[in-house]
């Protein structure tokens, strides 16, 4: 019996929608796009031509209540009360991250969607990365590492999004807009405290940039069990030292704002003898994958390096095969809920390590 192609709704017709979800949803079999949500009409209108799809709505609600969508990707900008409307209406997900903005919004939607027996999961595509599971296996193999060094100053999108044509909406209402935004500061205040609200934009950095590289670095290590340091460099630029595993430490350090015409992102892991390095790949760009640098003793006196090479692909695409191999076969998902909460209190722990900020 042929299995029934599973119907995806898009909430969110923005940036990451266009370039990555889009397309792949519309290749990849067993998936079909069923629906487009966004608040701009005309933005629904062009991709629904573009990618012949006739239900379209501008508000989610109506999304969902849809008997035609099976699951959902959520790529809007803030994503709790969403998830929380999903999985209410029985729809499987993917989110792009964050959860939520704070531990508080995300901390209930992990119980209901395991009272649900829907599959959801955060966008931390990176999980998927051929190159990452590759190093991830290279990480294993030398043991309990010294240290670890986390790095990511980003570099310029600009270079990257011009590689693609996307479609922008000036019919919504930016006050509506702004009240997103100002929800959204107010609880963030709220969750860091009167003593370091004035570090709010620092967190976002965290949560926008940075939630990719603690994810990573979850996947490899597990929660971090404590927070020792942490300090802001500049205003969307922070450094911190946090502990995983048995004790291990791990140098933090996360920015936006470099102009680099490289994309500067990885994962340094020190053992006793040997190094296994991870680059990551601009996330805009397909069909590649993290290169894997490993530094090892060759013998008496000698070092010996290489580079390990994946095979390469979208890890965004990678992510939604897995994504259709839970729904369909009951597949334990990679990037759970309680990853994202994880994340999410991490986070708060390294901005609640810095000196009072009101």
């Amino acid at each position: 019996m042929t299995k029934k192609s599973i119907g995806v709704g898009v909430i969110g017709c923005g940036e990451i929608a266009q370039i990555m979800h889009l397309p792949i949803l519309k290749e990849l079999p067993g998936l079909h796009i069923a629906a487009l949500c966004d608040l701009s009409r005309k933005v629904v209108d062009r991709l629904g031509d573009e990618y012949g799809v006739a239900a379209r709505y501008t508000d989610h609600r109506q999304l969902l209540a849809d008997a035609g969508v099976d699951a959902v990707v959520i790529c809007t900008y803030e994503h709790a009360s969403i998830v929380d409307a999903a999985i209410a209406a029985g729809k499987h997900f993917i989110v792009e991250k964050p959860l939520g903005f704070t531990p508080q919004e995300a901390r209930p939607l992990v119980g209901r969607l395991e009272a649900s027996g829907l599959v959801g999961m955060v966008g931390y595509m990176k999980l998927h990365d051929t190159g990452y599971r590759l190093g991830l296996e290279q990480i294993a193999r030398i043991g309990r590492p010294k240290t670890i060094q986390l790095h990511n100053l980003a570099g310029r999108f600009d270079r990257y999004q011009q590689l693609y044509t996307q479609v922008r909406g000036d019919d919504v209402d930016q006050a509506l807009l702004q009240q997103s935004r100002d929800a959204a500061n107010a609880s963030i205040e709220v969750a860091l405290g009167p003593d370091h609200a004035g570090y709010r934009d620092l967190y976002l950095t965290l949560l926008m940039l940075g939630s990719h590289n603690l994810s990573v670095l979850r996947g490899a290590f597990g929660v971090a069990t404590r927070v020792d340091y942490a300090a802001a460099i500049g205003p969307s630029h922070l450094l911190s030292v946090a502990r995983v595993g048995d004790d291990i430490p791990v140098k933090v350090e996360i920015a936006f704002g470099a102009q680099y015409e490289w994309w500067d992102e990885w994962i340094l892991v020190h053992g006793e003898r040997d190094e296994v390095r991870i680059d990551f790949k601009n996330p805009y760009v397909r069909n590649t994958c993290a290169t894997v640098r490993v530094k090892e003793a060759g013998g008496e006196g000698v070092t010996r390096e290489c580079v390990l090479d994946a095979v390469p692909d979208t890890s965004f695409r990678r992510q939604w095969v897995h994504f259709l191999d839970c729904v369909e076969n009951g597949t334990a998902p990679r990037s759970t809920l309680q990853g994202g909460l994880d994340d999410l209190e991490l986070a708060v722990a390294i901005i609640k390590a810095m000196p009072p900020r009101a």
